[in-house]
């Protein structure tokens, strides 16, 4: 029996690739990255390791033609289009709204917000059609305990938010769910910077990307196919107080 295809964006390093190690128990994987191909390389020979069939696909993803062209790029190599989405790329660039020019702002919400409802958009057809999918989105607790600096990125996640729930509610009856997981402080390569923050989590830790990732296989199960529409912290309980504390 064929695996299902999961197509993750950022999926090279980071919260993309902690789900990527998740999902590659039981699917086949097409990784989305910007532009580093040595941690691309890094990726598929880590996983490749364990006998999963997975391609690397080199394409920064800001906004519809994009987005398009890497769909296209998938079903080609793969003979299938995904059964199975996480969208988890994107940068964190903080910015003063009115430092500078807008066109940053706009890349910002282009790639978290934009780029992803472009690809549910292209990839829905087909999970209509067979009438299974899961759609998994990246958010950020910084959708609501925002920071100065991050007007931008705290739209594009809100956005993101609100996407999931109206969208699962208009695919929950074929079967597709549609949800969102909002890591909080996650141990990547955008984060070696702020360590000392552990400080201000309950769990008294950074998170890590297979924290998220365990998190991703279960809602891209076929077990999960009752929960949709939900956002999901993964944040070490931090979002149950005050983020300043």
């Amino acid at each position: 029996m064929s695996r299902p295809l999961a197509l993750v964006t950022g999926g090279t390093s980071g919260i993309g690739l902690g789900a990527a190690r998740a999902l590659a128990a039981d699917h086949d994987l097409a990784l989305g990255y910007r532009e580093n191909h040595e941690r691309a390389i890094a990726a598929i020979t880590e996983l490749e390791r364990d006998g999963v069939r997975v391609r690397a696909f080199a394409r920064p993803l800001a906004g519809w033609e994009d987005a398009r062209a890497l769909t296209e790029e998938v079903a080609a190599a793969f003979g299938a289009a995904p059964r199975v989405l996480v969208h988890s790329a994107g940068r964190i660039a903080d910015r003063l709204f009115l430092d500078g020019p807008f066109a940053p702002h706009l890349e910002l919400v282009q790639e978290h917000l934009v780029t992803g409802m472009a690809l549910c958009h292209l990839l829905l057809g087909n999970m209509y059609r067979e009438r299974f999918g899961r759609i998994v989105l990246v958010s950020s607790i910084g959708a609501r305990w925002v920071k100065r600096g991050q007007a931008s990125y705290a739209a594009a996640k809100a956005g993101l938010e609100g996407f999931t729930r109206a969208l699962a509610l208009e695919v929950a009856h074929r079967g597709v769910t549609v949800n969102a997981v909002a890591p909080g402080l996650i141990e990547t390569p955008m984060t070696e910077q702020v360590r000392e923050l552990r400080r201000r989590i309950p769990a008294g830790r950074i998170g890590r990307p297979e924290d998220v990732g365990a998190l991703v296989r279960f809602l891209c199960s076929a077990e999960a196919g009752y929960l949709t529409g939900a956002v999901i912290p993964v944040d070490g309980g931090r979002s149950l107080g005050d983020p300043a504390s």
